[in-house]
């Protein structure tokens, strides 16, 4: 089972990607499932094997999306405490060609450090911004809203399956 370790006030908390999904429910699996495993990606590279207590970590997202911001709040309380911010125009790893939203994170640790954690071109396909642009635009059909379904459950299953380096790019940027 995948699992995340923080300290809460010096308890150590094992936090699963089934937890979280609790948490957010089941609306946007792809991005909980993308935004797990970069917390897992960015707390390796700047903590090694030691969990991260929470209140020292802040997070730039460059999505505004819930799936995203869920997981993020549920495992940091980042959203809570202040210390999460969205920049959609943030410049990495802007794919959706319908509007800017960047699907880049940086996470910082309280004494600076500092990885960038950008999800791989590739993993999206034209067809999930497509179903999100019908989505903003209130012309999704029941049989759009069952495949877009199908296909984020699909893509947050291969998010969590995929090797770190075929799903995300990692950058210590301080």
């Amino acid at each position: 089972m995948s699992v995340i370790y923080v300290r809460d006030r010096n308890e150590a908390l094992e936090l699963s990607f089934q937890d979280v999904t609790k948490y957010h429910g089941s609306l946007a699996l792809m991005a909980v499932a993308v935004g797990f495993r970069t917390l897992q990606a960015a707390f390796a590279e700047l903590f090694g094997e030691e969990a991260p207590d929470r209140k020292e970590l802040s997070i730039l997202s460059g999505h505004a999306g819930p799936g995203f911001r869920d997981v993020f709040e549920y495992v940091t309380r980042a959203v809570t405490r202040g210390a999460y911010r969205v920049d959609v125009d943030y410049p990495v790893a802007q794919y959706d060609p319908h509007r800017p939203q960047s699907y880049a994170f940086v996470i910082t640790a309280a004494d600076g450090r500092a990885v960038e954690v950008s999800l791989s071109a590739s993993f999206l396909p034209a067809e999930f911004y497509d179903y999100l642009k019908k989505g903003r635009e209130q012309a999704m059909t029941e049989q759009d809203v069952e495949a877009f379904d199908k296909l984020k459950l699909a893509l947050s299953r291969r998010a969590l399956a995929l090797p770190q380096d075929e799903l995300l790019a990692i950058k210590r940027i301080a």
